[in-house]
């Protein structure tokens, strides 16, 4: 584009004088399109001749075309990723994200100036800065802000008239912007380009940037409407009260373009429209043809007529062709009426079909072909648009479409350095370093499985793999210490009901222990000894108590005879002065520390454990059958006092094994009394 104009560099002309035309010719006899060069089309007449008509012509086939319109959208939305803020303060992100996701909206921003991006091959953006307009008496100096004395000013001729609140003055007002720093007020604008000029030096390659206001912003102004004149700055009031347009501050200015060629670039970029107008030209002459056929030809006209029955009748003589005509459109009622009606007719009835061959005439085909060039020609796969594009790494169009996005998030990124450049300097803000989440083809199964080798390797961080899945290491370090908290919780109060439950279950054990314990006792009481006081009296043949109070406990045969209980363990020494196993002096000690009178054995609490020891040690003297029958008696009066004795009698065997290699160590070698006991008589003398 050369001098505004498409065409030739050294001429804005691009069609040659000398009676060549324009178009088709209207009423030509000779010629139907006369075309100035032969490489020249009817499309190509059409084309614009300036920008802005480029622009006008990029805006509508945007708007109507749905290929054009989706492949803009689908540049615009795929590449764009989540701004990070990398900063050493935590504070300083924080504010940051803050502004750039809520207050800036920059992800929807973004999309924004890639639909202008690709439709126009330009976008313009500025920012906005928080301001309010004051206005001043010229008689007394009161000053105010213009919203909060909206009833006291107008806007007419390009000036304020205000009605002074404190002197009562009415006069042209001095207006005058103040701005403030609030983050919240700081927004990004996206310009027209349809309304801004661009001076280009091709020397220097410097650019200056002028707007014009539009015509019905302009028209508002004009009105004196307070809600438009209040927001607008000064400048732009300037600029209509003086006919003139608005430069733009070269700081303030962002101008995002595709690239084009150098004997082209006059400060614009090249829409992604323009080499596929021609194409969406034919397209539209195709959807017209296509809607002319199907209003003239998928639905067919049928004629119906008389037909002759025979080649010497003819029912154009013999028939009145008018009552045949009634006669048949009353039976074509009758059956329309009732489906099932059989009409008779008196002649045979012939029909013909006029049209109705639109399906061969349709150009699907052709269309599908010319829509599949169009988005090639827009630089993007037919799978982008339509789905089923997969990720390989020898797919080429794959790489120059990831090629294509990668250069355009580039700008992206210059955009939002130079807008929190700016935001940063108005605030009074720290800058921190921004960067986007890394773009990449969201199929790209084998660069994952890839870099998770190298992590399992120990090669890469596992905070590069996160990155690549859009993750944060930081988040998920949050996540699962929160998670983690969370398992420790539950296992804590786990464990808490375990204890609990395991308390009680161990109070209730103790008390049926103490139970079964005194239970024992009072089985294990005997009677006191023949002879003894308050006992029977000594029989024949019974040794007297003095005798038997060392003898120790009776022979384990005898107390193990066929129908008797297993044998029992003295008690412990009572008043009656009966001995005291070696075995059981703890069980004693044990009573007495717990404040039990020597003469109240009855009552004394025996540990259950040393019980069982008892009964161990004197069941291990005895051979494995009885020891089997004695384990089987004591379990009939207590089984859990029957389980503690079984589980101690292989040790206790082993314990006496070790101590008494002689197998008769443990048996009472001693000869029975040859002297026998006194008779009772013999005592009573």
């Amino acid at each position: 584009m050369i001098g505004g104009t498409f065409g030739s560099p050294t001429s804005p002309a691009r069609f040659s004088s000398g009676g060549q035309t324009r178009g088709r010719i209207q009423g030509g006899t000779t010629h139907g399109v006369n075309y100035p060069s032969p490489f020249f089309d009817v499309a190509h007449t059409y084309l614009p001749t300036t920008v802005k008509q480029l622009f006008k012509f990029c805006r509508y086939y945007f708007m109507t075309s749905p290929l054009i319109n989706a492949t803009c959208f689908k540049l615009a939305e795929y590449p764009v990723t989540d701004i990070v803020v990398d900063h050493e303060d935590p504070e300083v992100v924080r504010k940051w994200t803050e502004y750039m996701q809520n207050t800036a909206s920059f992800r929807s921003f973004q999309i924004e100036c890639g639909l202008d991006y690709n439709c126009y091959g330009n976008a313009a953006v500025s920012l906005s800065f928080p301001f309010q307009k004051y206005l001043t008496c010229a008689s007394c100096g009161f000053s105010e802000q213009a919203r909060k004395i909206r009833n006291h000013w107008i806007y007419t001729s390009h000036e304020f008239r205000l009605s002074c609140p404190k002197c009562g003055s009415t006069a042209a007002a001095r207006p005058k912007d103040w701005y403030y720093r609030d983050a919240s007020g700081i927004r990004p604008v996206r310009w027209n380009v349809e309304d801004i000029e661009i001076n280009y030096n091709d020397i220097t390659g410097e650019y200056t940037y002028f707007y014009t206001i539009p015509a019905p912003l302009r028209a508002d102004i004009t009105l004196g409407k307070k809600d438009v004149v209040e927001g607008m700055p000064q400048i732009f009031l300037q600029a209509i009260r003086q006919q003139k347009g608005v430069v733009f501050s070269k700081n303030n200015f962002f101008h995002l373009k595709r690239a084009t060629l150098a004997f082209q670039d006059r400060g614009w970029g090249i829409p992604l429209i323009l080499p596929v107008l021609k194409d969406a030209f034919y397209l539209q002459m195709m959807k017209k043809a296509q809607e002319a056929i199907l209003l003239e030809h998928i639905v067919p006209l049928r004629v119906m007529f008389p037909q002759a029955a025979s080649g010497t009748s003819d029912p154009f003589v013999t028939v009145n062709l008018v009552d045949w005509r009634d006669q048949v459109a009353s039976e074509i009622a009758r059956w329309r009426h009732d489906n099932n009606y059989i009409p008779i007719m008196p002649l045979p009835l012939g029909t013909q079909s006029v049209g109705g061959d639109g399906k061969a005439l349709m150009l699907t085909g052709e269309m599908m072909q010319l829509g599949e060039q169009i988005i090639m020609g827009m630089g993007v796969p037919r799978e982008f648009l339509q789905g089923g594009l997969s990720y390989a790494g020898t797919n080429v169009s794959m790489r120059m479409l990831e090629n294509a996005f990668i250069s355009y998030i580039t700008r992206q990124k210059q955009m939002a350095n130079w807008m929190m450049q700016m935001v940063a300097y108005f605030m009074g803000w720290p800058k921190p370093t921004i960067r986007f989440k890394p773009f990449k083809m969201a199929d790209d199964l084998q660069r994952k499985a890839y870099l998770f080798q190298l992590n399992m390797a120990q090669k890469v961080s596992d905070t590069t793999l996160l990155a690549d899945a859009d993750l944060s290491q930081d988040d998920e370090d949050e996540i699962m210490q929160r998670e983690l908290n969370r398992r420790l919780e539950v296992q804590k109060k786990q464990q808490i009901a375990q204890a609990e439950i395991q308390g009680e279950s161990q109070v209730i054990m103790m008390k049926m222990q103490q139970k079964a314990q005194e239970a024992m006792m009072q089985a294990q009481q005997q009677p006191a000894a023949p002879g003894e006081a308050g006992g029977p009296p000594a029989g024949p043949g019974m040794p007297p108590a003095e005798e038997t109070a060392g003898m120790g406990p009776p022979p384990a045969t005898a107390a193990l005879q066929p129908g008797q209980g297993p044998p029992m363990l003295p008690s412990p020494q009572g008043p009656a002065g009966a001995s005291v196993p070696s075995g059981m002096q703890s069980q004693l000690s044990a009573g007495q520390d717990l404040g039990v009178a020597p003469g109240e054995s009855e009552q004394l609490p025996v540990d259950i454990v040393q019980l069982a020891e008892g009964y161990a040690k004197q069941i291990a003297t005895l051979d494995p059958q009885m020891q089997e029958q004695a384990i089987q008696a004591l379990e009939a009066q207590s089984p859990e006092l029957a389980q503690l004795v079984s589980e101690m009698l292989p040790v206790i065997m082993q314990q006496m094994g070790a101590q008494s290699p002689d197998p008769n160590a443990g048996v009472d070698m001693r000869p029975l009394p040859e002297k026998l006991p006194a008779r009772r008589d013999a005592q009573l003398v």
